[in-house]
């Protein structure tokens, strides 16, 4: 079966983008499941749909989910996830104390992905995108977030990005990139001189700024792959 895995990060990247609409047609396109579990249902509905700041985006969210746009993938390994994050956050140490520096919601996406087989799984956040595919970049990236050494448990992360490596990651901006290639924003290129490069900017840093962590050199490669 044809499935993709979706983390928390991407959906709110796209839903505060307002290219949320981009989905369903990407799914028909895609011709199998988008699918979340229930940790990432919790993250994008249940706890933010109680805060009125956050309300309507928890709306979108579950429109997505009644028009079965997003699947919710339930037959999680709980014990499995459980331990997968206290050991991997048990490699990480400021002060001989432990960090908190994967959540549930991503571990689940990667772990039913693997179990399953699924093509890919949609993530925006970078600490768990480099544990599986640069993990010598971790200790870098933890030490430039919280300003402080940080002490690596090497042999840990090792075990942890062979484990993972056949699972593949994707972006929120890769899925925008493919709509404006199968031509779904051309309604949006302004009548103006350069308007799809105006178009094609304005789309990817929305992305960047709504949470998709890409850098801007990424962003000029993709600009130019795309124009």
């Amino acid at each position: 079966m044809k499935a993709i895995f979706f983390d928390t990060g991407p959906i709110i990247t796209l839903v505060l983008s307002r290219l949320d609409w981009i989905l369903p047609i990407l799914k028909e396109k895609y011709g199998g499941k988008f699918y979340i579990t229930p940790a990432v249902k919790f993250e994008l509905v249940d706890r933010p749909i109680k805060i009125k700041r956050f309300e309507f985006e928890a709306l979108q969210v579950m429109k997505l989910i009644n028009d079965g746009v997003l699947e919710i993938y339930s037959d999680v390994p709980h014990k499995k996830v459980k331990d997968l994050k206290l050991f991997t956050n048990s490699a990480f140490k400021i002060n001989n104390k432990t960090m908190d520096v994967v959540q549930e919601g991503e571990l689940e996406a990667v772990t039913v992905a693997l179990e399953m087989g699924a093509d890919a799984v949609v993530m925006d956040e970078r600490t768990l995108r480099l544990l599986i595919e640069e993990s010598s970049e971790m200790e870098k990236l933890l030490e430039m977030r919280f300003h402080r050494n940080v002490t690596v448990d090497l042999s840990k992360i090792k075990q942890f990005s062979q484990q993972f490596k056949k699972v593949k990651i994707i972006r929120s901006i890769e899925l925008v990139s493919t709509a404006y290639k199968l031509g779904l924003l051309n309604s949006f290129v302004p009548k103006l001189k350069q308007g799809r490069n105006i178009l094609v900017d304005a789309v990817l840093w929305a992305t960047k700024a709504n949470g998709c962590a890409v850098t801007n050199q990424e962003i000029e490669e993709i600009k130019n792959y795309l124009l």
